[in-house]
């Protein structure tokens, strides 16, 4: 394999399998064992040092190089002529500060911060390959090189014999100081990451129904944040905390404030989001937040709202681990003091649009038509798209189809038609065929 391949699967199938676990649920999330290894959690970038004989690079999950030549001459310094591949926790370290993931690319490139790497892994030493539950030998094998403290560290473990203990430690030492959290290894098991639960106010953009089959209920809300006057940046899609009458009601109230947006936003259910006026202020909390994954930063539309929405771009946005609905804020106003763009880049960094190198293209539209019909006095509008959406996310499909049947002097005045395909040729039948079936005489083409 690759070396490019085995760190790329090392930040999915093993970084990825850390159970995330809020502080407040300690004794009822971590599985009950003998013996627990703990350590303290520490928020940088993860980073895999590749020693050779007489070589090494200090890289990121992307193969990119961090650029700190004072770590790699430390490096080549304590390891001399053995070689191996380790993976550790780059930061920058200060005595009277929280780590921070943010700070890191602010000071990376300056050669006199304190930057420092803690390891907790090996992957191989001296040719001779580790797999994941050999955890006593590569232990052995931190210990043995690495000092507890210095540049390039083995960010050791103490032991613990009880989730109480855990839960008591983490009150003393992580929140009473300011940590970013717990990392609790069984000796075989699984490992656990704790941290404090984040809570965010969000606004409502948009909901879909279809909860339990039922589409008279709500399935998902979809949630953002201001970033200036009038322009909100998606951050998450919301499905857990709603009992069956409060999604039984909030469709209905949601039903009263739908409004038009110019694309589509697809749910993790796979249907279209029905956008509402941005009136609601939630309550959100989370167990973790990522700004990136392994195919680039985390992107998210952002809109613009005057009476109705309209899409401006992909931006840079984050993703939520294990999101929950915990109330309604009356309290809270729709704007940037309350539900702003700042609250989370308190807790990570956002990177600039510059930063992504793939960053998305805009969506292009490919087969437009609008009719119209006379009836009863008054206007009837068909209007049919398909457009690319140009998206490298996988919650959003390739290539869509959507149909606005609108009629004043019906009940159901706006009816609505999607339907998503990877293929170009498929969506564009699926349009003609559309169009075909449904235009009969007495509809006209607008220009």
């Amino acid at each position: 394999m690759e070396f490019e391949e085995i760190i790329l699967n090392y930040k999915h199938k093993i970084a990825s399998k850390y159970l995330p676990v809020r502080s407040d649920q300690i004794c009822k999330r971590v599985f009950e064992m003998d013996k627990y290894y703990v350590s303290t959690k520490i928020d940088g970038n993860i980073c895999f040092i590749n020693k050779g004989v007489d070589e090494v690079s200090i890289v990121s999950h992307n193969n990119n190089s961090f650029k700190r030549p004072d770590l790699e001459k430390k490096c080549l310094e304590i390891l001399k002529d053995k070689t191996g591949l380790f993976i550790g926790e780059i930061y920058l370290h200060d005595d009277n500060k929280r780590t921070r993931s943010y700070d890191l690319k602010r000071e990376i490139s300056d050669e006199s911060s304190d930057i420092r790497i803690a390891l907790f892994d090996v992957l191989k030493f001296n040719n001779i390959d580790f797999k994941e539950n050999e955890w006593s030998k590569k232990k052995k094998i931190l210990e043995e090189n690495f000092k507890s403290d210095g540049k390039i560290y083995y960010l050791s473990e103490f032991e613990l014999s009880s989730r109480k203990e855990i839960e008591e430690y983490f009150i003393k030492n992580i929140i009473d100081s300011s940590q970013e959290g717990l990392v609790v290894r069984g000796e075989n098991g699984p490992i656990f990451k704790i941290k404090e639960y984040h809570s965010f106010g969000m606004v409502v953009l948009g909901y879909v129904n279809g909860y339990s089959n039922d589409f008279s209920l709500l399935k998902e809300i979809l949630v953002g944040v201001m970033t200036e006057e009038k322009y909100f940046l998606c951050t998450g899609i919301i499905a857990n905390g709603f009992d069956v009458e409060l999604r039984k009601n909030l469709s209905k109230d949601f039903e009263k404030i739908k409004i038009e947006l110019d694309s589509l936003i697809v749910s993790n259910s796979k249907l279209p989001f029905t956008m509402i006026e941005p009136k609601y202020v939630v309550e959100i909390e989370s167990t973790d937040i990522i700004n990136s994954t392994s195919k680039g930063f985390i992107n998210r539309p952002l809109i613009e709202f005057n009476k109705k929405y309209t899409f401006q771009k992909n931006s840079n946005s984050i993703s939520l681990t294990t999101p929950v609905f915990i109330k309604f804020r009356q309290d809270k106003n729709v704007n940037y003091n309350d539900i702003g763009l700042n609250q989370i880049t308190r807790v990570i960094e956002i990177p600039s649009e510059s930063d992504d190198s793939l960053n998305q293209s805009q969506p292009e539209i490919l087969n437009k038509a609008v009719y119209t019909k006379i009836m009863k006095g008054c206007t009837n509008v068909k209007k049919f798209f398909v457009w690319h959406t140009k998206s490298i996310n996988e919650m959003y499909p390739k290539y869509v189809y959507y149909k606005i049947d609108y009629s004043p002097t019906r009940k159901d005045k706006m009816k609505r038609d999607i339907k998503i395909s990877s293929s170009k040729k498929q969506i564009l039948d699926i349009y003609n065929s559309e169009i075909d079936t449904d235009i009969k005489s007495g509809w006209n083409l607008s220009s």
